[in-house]
């Protein structure tokens, strides 16, 4: 068990102004088998009524708009959150993985991704144990893929990624849930911090036996106490941090700020 205090920071500016804006943020941490959301306190300028909710993936979110014209727009949430040291998550409503069953979005494997399943069947034949052909198709992608900042793009799928051999965590965490839904085991994207990072991670949940566990493809381990999650879904998309829909803003850069400390 650990508490992870930490703050994340996202500034926005427009070449050109922006005359209204809607935006949805997904940032705050929910309470799981791995977390306690203890308290947060969110910032936003320019300052602007919000509301929170939940959206169809169940991850808290932050719904608002901006109606007056602006060039920049900054976002800040602060909290503390208490982590829990487990392997697996009891009791998954098995009427709810579905969505995390088939290809869809930017992990539909093509070509490449195709013949490494090929490749890794030979082996996952003689494994029954889900959890072991979890960790087996982890260890396997991690010596295939090279981390390189740069090397991909918000909208590169798996398939590109994993062609190029190169890519980031979002890019790990998609090629992860192609090979596993590939092989039959829901897995879902997870968007979340962790400690040591300056941006946000990216890590993937597998339903294992009836369980949820959680692997960092990026890392090849196993989800410790020093990961905060904030959103899941069926590829990045569904759980992006930021979204909007925006009139005007021109040429847009972000900057993203985050520190996560641990101690216990």
């Amino acid at each position: 068990m650990a508490f992870l205090n930490y703050e994340y920071k996202m500034k926005i500016k427009y070449s050109k102004p922006v005359d209204k804006c809607y935006f949805t943020i997904k940032s705050i941490p929910a309470n799981d088998f791995r977390q306690r959301n203890i308290s947060y306190k969110i910032s936003i300028d320019p300052l602007v009524p919000y509301s929170e909710g939940v959206d169809s993936f169940g991850n808290l979110q932050i719904i608002g708009s901006e109606p007056k014209s602006h060039l920049e727009f900054e976002f800040i949430i602060k909290g503390l959150v208490e982590t829990y040291q487990v392997s697996v998550q009891g009791g998954v409503n098995t009427s709810k993985i579905g969505m995390y069953k088939y290809p869809y979005g930017k992990c539909i494997p093509g070509e490449k991704i195709s013949e490494f399943v090929d490749e890794l069947s030979v082996t996952l034949d003689e494994i029954n144990d889900e959890k072991e052909k979890c960790i087996f198709i982890m260890n396997r992608l991690y010596e295939r893929m090279q981390y390189e900042k740069g090397s991909t793009e918000i909208e590169t799928t798996a398939e590109k990624a994993f062609s190029n051999g190169k890519g980031v965590c979002q890019d790990y965490a998609h090629i992860y849930i192609s090979l596993l839904r590939a092989f039959s085991i829901p897995a879902r994207y997870v968007c979340g911090l962790i400690v040591g990072e300056g941006q946000s991670h990216a890590w993937v949940e597998a339903v294992c036996d009836g369980s949820f566990a959680a692997f960092d493809p990026t890392h090849n381990r196993e989800i410790t106490d020093e990961y905060i999650k904030l959103g899941v879904g069926r590829d990045a998309t569904d759980c992006a941090i930021n979204r909007g829909v925006m009139w005007g803003g021109g040429v847009q850069t972000q900057e993203i700020e985050c520190v996560v400390n641990k101690y216990y």
